[in-house]
């Protein structure tokens, strides 16, 4: 009898296991194939904060293709700098019925820079890969994972990427520390998370199932008034060997101010008072700042350079005075120094930037992943 019992309860574990692996497509609910280039069948997002220097990102996603306009879907692209290492990549590749072709690897990905054709110097890596498959459907299955040495940005959860995209089931877990402060903001999701804690760990979850893909429309409204969206930002942050603490826009901006602007605005005693000389007979301090501007302009030209914090971190005012070059904020924070060499105070501010007209969305927790800078003159 115990014999028995022994047989019946393997075979029932290895029906559980085959259904759970079955990447059959007749298995998807026809609601889920209608209107849609691509289902994700089931993606688990982890998030596991073990320190501020050591961020863990495991993602196992499977994705059915039914045609070639559901190609973008399946390229897995993951990017990587002396920040960010990955750990593993293991994939693999499934036909119509759910029989699987072919297995991949992180041997199998392209590697190459990241540069966006327009900065001088780029010191980010990207991996990519995309199964070489002409007969639809097919499904893609990945696991990856990635340290990230920093957890200023925290990877945020959209669980359908797409309009065309349907979504079977999708998971996004945080895992911190019960003492760590942390603010999350969720956008359209009516669901209530699951949070699971004890002494070593707090857990939450969030759980989508069965988002059906939708038609395109022009000029339909940005995605993120109406698509899920969960952000996290932890107050104690690390990036970069630069250590900081935030629970809104004025002590993060004063943490720009204080730390990676600090010791960055002094310029050579010869420009401060070529400057002096320059504004002497204007007036008004707009009078003053448009001068000056107008000397940054014909002085100086605009390259990119996104090294290590160079993203966030301007190039010393000094360097740009004797060079002539630099990016956004590093013009920026040349042109304040060279406002303050004439007494006219100014603001360093991060704005949001692209052709792209957007809502601004107050008390966003987490760092604009696209900015640009300006100054303001008061």
């Amino acid at each position: 009898m115990r014999f028995l019992f022994t047989v019946f309860f393997l075979l029932l574990i290895s029906a559980v296991g085959f259904a759970q692996d079955n990447y059959d497509v007749d298995l998807i609910p026809a609601n889920l194939r209608n209107r849609a280039n691509a289902c994700i069948r089931n993606e688990e997002t982890t998030i596991d904060m073990r320190s501020p220097d050591n961020v863990m990102l495991n993602v196992k996603k499977a994705i059915t293709v039914f045609n070639q306009n559901g190609e973008d879907e399946a390229r897995l692209v993951l990017y990587y700098d002396k920040n960010i290492s990955i750990k593993s990549i293991k994939g693999e590749v499934y036909n119509s019925v759910g029989k699987l072709t072919n297995k991949f690897s992180q041997n199998d990905f392209a590697d190459m820079s990241a540069a966006d054709g327009f900065s001088l110097f780029v010191d980010s890596r990207v991996k990519h890969y995309l199964p070489s498959i002409n007969q639809y459907p097919y499904t893609l299955v990945y696991n990856y994972e990635i340290r990230n040495k920093q957890n200023l940005i925290i990877p945020d959860w959209s669980p359908k990427p797409a309009d065309d995209v349907s979504v079977e089931k999708s998971t996004y877990t945080f895992i911190c520390k019960p003492t760590d402060q942390v603010r999350i903001k969720t956008q359209n999701y009516s669901a209530t998370p699951e949070i699971l804690t004890d002494d070593k760990q707090k857990k939450t979850i969030w759980k989508v199932n069965n988002i059906l893909a939708v038609r395109t429309e022009p000029y339909s409204p940005a995605r993120e008034t109406y698509a899920t969206n969960i952000q996290i930002a932890p107050q104690a942050f690390y990036y970069y060997n630069h250590k900081g603490s935030y629970t809104n826009w004025k002590e993060l901006g004063k943490w720009i101010y204080e730390d990676l602007l600090a010791e960055r605005k002094a310029l050579p005693p010869a420009t401060v008072e070529m400057v002096k000389d320059l504004v002497k007979n204007e007036r008004t301090d707009k009078d003053k700042a448009r001068k000056i501007y107008q000397y940054l302009q014909d002085k100086t030209r605009y390259i990119s350079v996104q090294i290590g914090i160079g993203g966030f971190q301007p190039i010393a005012a000094g360097e740009v005075d004797r060079l002539g070059y630099g990016d956004c904020k590093a013009l920026v924070n040349y042109m304040q120094s060279l406002l303050s060499a004439a007494d006219i105070e100014s603001h360093y501010c991060v704005v949001e930037a692209g052709s792209e007209k957007r809502v601004w969305i107050r008390n966003t927790p987490v760092w604009c992943r696209v900015i640009t800078l300006f100054f303001v003159c008061l």
